[in-house]
């Protein structure tokens, strides 16, 4: 299928047009983009001058710092009980099996 000359007046005449379309797709992706941002930056905005609702506590580090703080409500005899078992744990870590002739007598004699 040939070119006839007037095709190509059509075309001609609307390459100006062609190229501005082709110019407003190419910067929309541009314009999309930062209207997304002013978008995030107005919420970013409200949010910090908004007093907001606290999330819930998960597993994680607030646990741990609730956690202690419980620690601090502590009354004394529970803090003593629980320091007790604490060592109890400890010390059932660190036995082992001893020699009973080991490191009693020490040979000086060369």
């Amino acid at each position: 299928m040939p070119l006839l000359p007037i095709d190509l007046q059509t075309m001609f005449s609307h390459l100006n047009q062609i190229g501005k379309d082709q110019a407003v797709q190419k910067d929309a992706a541009h314009l999309h983009q930062s209207l997304q941002g002013m978008e995030i930056a107005k919420d970013a905005k409200v949010k910090d001058e908004s007093v907001n609702e606290t999330d819930e506590i998960k597993e994680g580090i607030e646990k741990i710092k609730d956690e202690e703080k419980n620690k601090g409500n502590e009354t004394k005899a529970e803090q003593k009980k629980r320091e007790k078992e604490e060592a109890d744990k400890k010390n059932e870590e660190k036995q082992f099996f001893k020699e009973p002739y080991l490191g009693h007598h020490i040979d000086i004699t060369g």
